[in-house]
């Protein structure tokens, strides 16, 4: 028995087939030598057994429909009336039990009806009038029932009109009514009898062939699923085999299938194998991709934002700042940048660049972002920061510049336009204005702060 678990899937399969087939095979043959054993004790088939039956079980459920929705408004309590969803949802339910009821009323009605003028109905006259006359009852509990709850949803504004009890007792009587009518349905169809559909000898025939042909569309869609599902297998098998060559070549040579107790649990492993190769793959495409976007938006030489990210960002900073948000901005470049370059070489005007990072980055906040914009120019975005405390963050930072002294490197300071946010502003028209600001403090002898 347990060595039978190990087994391949596809040998499972075909275990497990031959013995439904045989118990079909078996099925066919009694089913086929009690049919004239249980000829003679059939009964004819109803003309209204099965439909009023059916009636029956509808109606049944929607009377436990029916206790969940009243059983629901109780538990919820004044909740009920505070809540617009939940006495919509308690009417829409209300609405369909009530439609529904209706419908199988009259449709019993119909049946009854029906019965009578075929002459299948084997009871008194009497006893189906009062039946009919009954569920014409019902109709008109069911109608005052749902005029009642109308009136109950108003309640919280008619300043209680009708009341929890009332209510709950007009459902009981509803529901008394409901139950005696389906008793009533019930003796009624246990009185009526069932006429014979076919003959005995038809009957066998049909169901010798019925059984022959399910055991041999069993056979075929056994064997066909057998066959196909090794099938399939395999194809995803080898697929999956490409999918690694594909990934990386190099072990291409070195794929081996996996094995396993049958073909899923080895289609499995060979699925766990290629995903944990996806993830790698995907971890180092998501380094790639950071460093990437790294290159694109950082200044290689400074490590600061580059001129494509400024201008991407001041648009965003521009519509968050028409929503109300504000911000500043502080131009900078170095005062006689090109003599550095000129008397000292281009590496110590980078290592220059270099330390005025340093010194802007020592005193600037986590939020505020920093960008290197031309040659020796730098832009300072000040998120949430006026006027006022921009101009006073930019003195600081010329004179932590000012004070710098470190050995081989010349002195060097820094001119400085700061402004703000104003409304109507554009990227054109706020940096055009710290420009004109940074211009005004070279022009009154550099090393100075504007702002405007």
């Amino acid at each position: 028995m347990f060595n039978w678990l190990n087994v391949s899937m596809t040998r499972k399969i075909s275990s497990l087939s031959f013995v439904l087939l045989s118990f079909l095979f078996v099925v066919i043959l009694y089913s086929t030598y009690q049919t004239q054993k249980i000829y003679k004790e059939m009964q004819e088939v109803a003309e209204i057994d099965i439909p009023l039956s059916e009636v029956i079980a509808d109606i049944e459920i929607l009377q436990l429909k029916q206790h969940l929705l009243m059983e629901g408004i109780r538990l919820q309590g004044d909740a009920f009336f505070a809540d617009e969803v939940l006495q919509a949802k308690s009417v829409k339910g209300f609405d369909e039990f009530s439609q529904r009821l209706s419908s199988q009323l009259d449709k019993s009605v119909s049946i009854l009806h029906a019965g009578m003028s075929f002459g299948s109905i084997r009871i008194d006259v009497e006893e189906h009038q009062s039946l009919i006359q009954q569920i014409s009852v019902l109709h008109k509990h069911r109608i005052g029932f749902e005029s009642l709850f109308s009136r109950f949803l108003k309640t919280n504004k008619d300043q209680h009109s009708v009341s929890w009890e009332e209510l709950e007792k007009k459902d009981n009587l509803l529901d008394s009514q409901a139950e005696e009518l389906l008793a009533n349905i019930e003796r009624l169809t246990m009185k009526v009898a069932a006429t014979v559909e076919k003959q005995e000898r038809d009957f066998m025939v049909m169901n010798a062939i019925l059984g022959v042909s399910a055991f041999a569309i069993g056979g075929y869609l056994t064997l066909y699923t057998i066959l196909s599902f090794r099938r399939k297998v395999g194809s995803l098998r080898g697929q999956i085999e490409s999918l690694h060559r594909s990934i990386s070549s190099e072990e291409s040579g070195d794929m081996i299938r996996n094995n396993g107790t049958d073909e899923l649990d080895q289609l499995e492993k060979d699925l766990k194998v290629l995903m944990a190769r996806f993830s790698l793959e995907q971890d180092n495409r998501d380094e790639v991709e950071t460093q990437l976007m790294e290159l694109a938006t950082k200044d290689k030489l400074t490590g600061v934002f580059n001129r494509h990210k400024w201008d991407e960002q001041i648009k965003d900073e521009i519509a968050l700042a028409n929503r109300g948000h504000h911000f500043s901005l502080v131009l900078l470049d170095i005062d006689h940048f090109k003599k550095i370059n000129d008397s000292y070489g281009h590496d110590m005007g980078d290592y220059v660049l270099k330390l005025l990072v340093n010194s802007l980055r020592k005193r600037l906040r986590e939020t505020d972002m920093l960008f290197r914009i031309g040659g020796e120019e730098f832009v300072v975005l000040l998120r949430d920061t006026n006027l006022g405390d921009a101009e006073v963050l930019a003195e600081q930072l010329r004179k932590n510049v000012e004070v710098l002294d470190e050995n081989d490197v010349p002195a060097f300071t820094i001119s400085l336009g700061v402004t703000d946010y104003q409304d109507f502003d554009d990227q054109g028209t706020l940096v055009k204005r710290a420009d004109i600001l940074l211009y005004e403090a070279k022009g009154a002898g550099r090393n100075r702060v504007m702002a405007g």
